[in-house]
Formats: structure tokens, sequence, C-alpha cells
């Protein structure tokens, strides 16, 4: 039986994010530690992980050698991609002057996967052979549902495709174009490891053709949404048995990670739904005292209300000269 713990997004960084009021950073290296407990708990024979491994491509030196003696307590193998959030300008190329890459020389156990045409790495032998693949995100991803498997064939003989993407797999239509259909996308792999979603979908098990996907979600909650607020923080157990060539996975809650209401705060965000409600009810105002017609320009607007309020013509000559010498501060 071979063995490997899927970790979701890391998001690794030196401060909080906006709506943490915990210490991110400490609490990051906690959950590390645990997923390597996890992992010797479980006798896994590697840690999978779909990239964005810090949060933005380049860190401090100080951050990064904190996560780098934290990584080197790894009991096995390391093996990840590239997320949007660990290079520049979505460009895999400019990999080579980030932290990421810094990283990777400095923890032997860290191998990141730059490109789905590299040649598949062989995890482990028996009458099914396991390999591992990658798909690093660029430009490219989700159009036409590309990134979901290899772009180069598997040796010959039986086996079992194991591929990470770093993508917007989803199994629910979004707000938005650029994702890929978790129940139409096309693939050679048979078990399909994704992040970039923060949520995860879960597991599942797509019946038609026996393939595996399988996101738990960020390792870390980097907003305060809702639903961020009540998701589970878990890792994925992936268990194959290279004799039968039959595979499943299952979840293990992280459990040093606190509930949302403990770490995320949500005053910001309930002070910008307060903020839209006032302009909401501000724009009501002006359209119910302009017959429903709103008044864009600002001029307009004063000398309604300077109409209104019967205001002298000086008082209404010295407001726009204020405001236009405001205007051209902001331009300068």
């Amino acid at each position: 039986m071979v063995k490997f713990l899927f970790v979701g997004d890391l998001h690794l960084r030196g401060t909080n994010p906006r709506n943490r009021i915990d210490d991110y950073k400490e609490v990051a290296k906690q959950k590390l530690k645990e997923v390597f407990k996890i992992a010797v708990d479980n006798a896994v024979d590697a840690i999978l992980q779909p990239g964005d491994i810090f949060d933005r491509p380049e860190v401090g030196i100080a951050v990064l050698l904190e996560f780098a003696e934290v990584l080197k307590e790894s009991p096995v193998s390391i093996y990840c991609t590239l997320g949007n959030h660990d290079i520049y300008g979505y460009n895999v190329d400019s990999y080579y002057r980030t932290s990421l890459r810094l990283l990777e020389m400095l923890v032997p156990q860290l191998t990141v996967i730059r490109s789905a045409s590299d040649k598949p790495i062989y995890l482990a032998k028996g009458h099914y052979k396991v390999y591992l693949t990658a798909t690093p995100y660029s430009k490219d991803m989700d159009i036409n549902g590309y990134g979901y498997g290899p772009d180069v064939d598997y040796p010959e003989g039986n086996h079992i495709g194991v591929h990470i993407a770093h993508g917007m797999l989803l199994d629910h239509r979004p707000p938005f174009d650029r994702y890929s259909d978790l129940y139409k996308v096309d693939t050679t792999a048979d078990i399909i490891l994704t992040g970039h979603d923060h949520l995860g979908y879960g597991i599942y098990h797509r019946s038609a053709d026996d393939k595996l996907f399988i996101n738990p979600g960020s390792l870390l909650r980097m907003s305060a949404s809702i639903n961020e607020m009540e998701r589970q923080i878990r890792v994925a157990l992936i268990k194959i048995d290279e004799i039968s060539g039959k595979y499943e996975a299952e979840f293990i809650p992280v459990s040093c990670a606190k509930s949302g209401e403990e770490v995320l705060d949500r005053s910001r965000i309930e002070e910008e739904k307060e903020r839209q409600y006032a302009m909401d009810n501000f724009s009501a105002l002006i359209q119910g005292h302009t017959g429903n017609k709103v008044l864009m320009d600002i001029n307009q607007i004063i000398d309604q209300v300077a109409a209104e309020e019967k205001y002298s013509p000086e008082v209404v000559k010295t407001a726009l000269q204020i405001i236009d010498r405001q205007r051209e501060l902001v331009a300068v």
C-alpha cells in the first residue's frame, strides 16, 4: 500500500492577513508540524501540495529562513507545483528569482515540479506503478480545461497517474468565467489533486471513468467570509493499492486549527456592509430630491443643494473654488 498526504494552499507569510486576529505565522508553523505528525502516524510515503507555498513571490529573508527550518522537519519528501502567488505575473519562468526557488535549495525534502511536460516522477512500484506529474499556474490555466493532466504520456504498463494542478477546478458554476468543470474536465491522470480554490470541493469520485478528484481547501484561512469561518481545516490521506490498482481517500482534521470565530474578525466586513448601506440610502435620497434622476456632476449637486437651502451665490462660488483646488491636488 502506497500512501500520500495531500495538503492545500499554504500562503506562508510573516504578517497577518487583514482579518486574522491571532499570530498567522506562528499558527502556520504549528499546523505544518501537525501535518508532519499526521504523516508519521499514517506512515505516508510523501506529502503532496498544489502550490501557493508563499503568499507572494518574494518574502523577507527572515520569514523564508524560519519556514525553511520548519519544513526541514518533514519526515518525508514534499512534492509541490507553482501557484499564482509563488511567481511574478503568472510567469512560470520567473520562478528562478522567487523565494520558493531559494526555499527549494534550502530544504532537501522539497521538490517543485515546474512543468506538466516534465518526465513523470516514479513514486512506487508493484503490479501498478505510481507516477506523479503536475501543472503550475500560468496564463493558460483553465482555458478549455487545460491543466488537469500531464502533457506527456505515462510509461507503458499498468500504472496509476497522480496529477497535481494549481487551477480553479470547481463542482459548481461561479460568478466568473475562468474555471474548469469538475464533472466535465478531461484528463489522463487517475487521481487529480487541486488547490487555488481555498474552500475546496472535498473528495469526488467520478464514477463514469473512475477518476478521483481532491481539494481539501487551504491549510490556513485568509479571509473572513462566512464559508471560511465555517469550514473545517483538514488534509487528505490517499491510499493506493499497487497490487490491485485500487485507490481511495479520506480527510483527516487538523486538530490544532481553531474555529473561524476564534481567529477571524468580521468587523471590517460588517463596517463595509454598513458603509454600502449608507451609500445606497444616500443615493436613494438624491434620487428622491431629483425626480429619480441621479446627479453625477458635483457642480449640479451643489447648485441643487444651494437652491433648496437658499444659500447665496457667493457661498456657492466659494464652495466650487475649494472643490476645484482639491481636484487639482488629486490630479497632481
